[in-house]
Parts: C-alpha cells; sequence; structure tokens
C-alpha cells in the first residue's frame, strides 16, 4: 500500500491510496478545509493498511488522522498541541502513530498515538 496526496484544480489537498494490484482509492477527513492549501495530507501506510497523516481544517490548522484498512478516520490532536497543530509522521506495524507538534511557546515536541 502507498499512500499519498494530490492537489486538485482549486489548490486542495486530497488524500489517496495505492493497493499493490494497482487501484486507487481516495479519501478526505471530513473536517478538512476544502479552500486553497486545506485538505488531506497522508503521509505513510503501514503493512495492515493502516494510514496516518495531518490534515488542515478551514482555519489552517493542523491536525492528525489515522484512517484503518476499513476506511474509518479517527482525528486526533497531540495533548498539548497550540494552534500550529499535530503533524503525523510515520506509523509503526501495530498502528501506533508518531510525530511532532509545537507548544504554546512554539517549542517543538514529539508524540506517540497509541491506536
Amino acid at each position: 500500500m502507498v499512500s499519498g496526496n494530490y492537489v486538485d484544480s482549486n489548490n486542495v489537498n486530497h488524500g489517496f491510496l495505492r493497493a499493490l494490484d494497482g487501484t486507487f482509492t481516495t479519501f478526505d477527513v471530513v473536517q478538512a478545509g476544502t479552500t486553497p492549501f486545506q485538505g488531506t495530507i497522508p503521509c505513510c501506510s503501514n503493512p495492515s493498511s493502516v494510514t496516518v497523516g495531518q490534515y488542515f481544517d478551514s482555519n489552517f490548522v493542523s491536525h492528525g488522522f489515522v484512517r484503518a484498512a476499513d476506511g474509518t478516520i479517527i482525528t486526533f490532536d497531540a495533548p498539548g498541541a497550540a494552534s500550529g497543530g499535530t503533524s503525523p509522521i510515520s506509523v509503526t506495524p501495530s498502528g501506533a502513530a508518531m510525530g511532532s507538534y509545537p507548544d504554546s511557546n512554539f517549542v517543538f515536541h514529539g508524540f506517540v498515538r497509541m491506536p
């Protein structure tokens, strides 16, 4: 499974998954913004087809998401994340999401979100 994003003609991001057989699935986080430079941006998938990434809402704040193999999407913010948002950058084989977030003093911290 390969995950990524594409940008439409309105400069809005959308997520996609490409299966081993070449099948593409597109998706959007429901809470994602729909104006330029907003939307859904997956970063990676694990062997179980769990995908993590970030989405930008209508206020340009980033939040994390986990998409299960069945298409269910759970959104989250790292505890202590300021308005700069949550940015997942990796997912483990067991489905734990890892990434970073800035606090209210703009100091960056790491997080692990367990499945």
